[in-house]
């Protein structure tokens, strides 16, 4: 792969990392809403554990956002 199809690539990858964050964040507020509809503490606890789950989606993919920007950098580093 040249330097230019990885930058294209790296690019391709921040631009889905971006859209897909705000996602995650979108969803987790969606099940914290679910969760205060219901009065049974099982499906309360079930919501929130879905809840969760989106904020460690979020976070991994900060972790993978973080790295891909700086493999880009990288890459743009070396291509000059």
């Amino acid at each position: 792969m040249t330097d230019k199809e990885k930058v294209r690539d790296l690019k391709a990858k921040i631009e889905a990392l971006v859209i897909a964050i705000p996602r995650e964040l979108e969803a987790y507020e969606y099940y914290v809403e679910l969760a205060s509809q219901y009065e049974d503490d099982a499906s309360k606890e079930m919501f929130m554990f879905l809840a969760r789950q989106e904020l460690a989606h979020r976070d991994a993919l900060e972790r993978i956002l973080a790295d891909t920007q700086r493999q880009l950098e990288e890459t743009l580093i070396h291509k000059s």
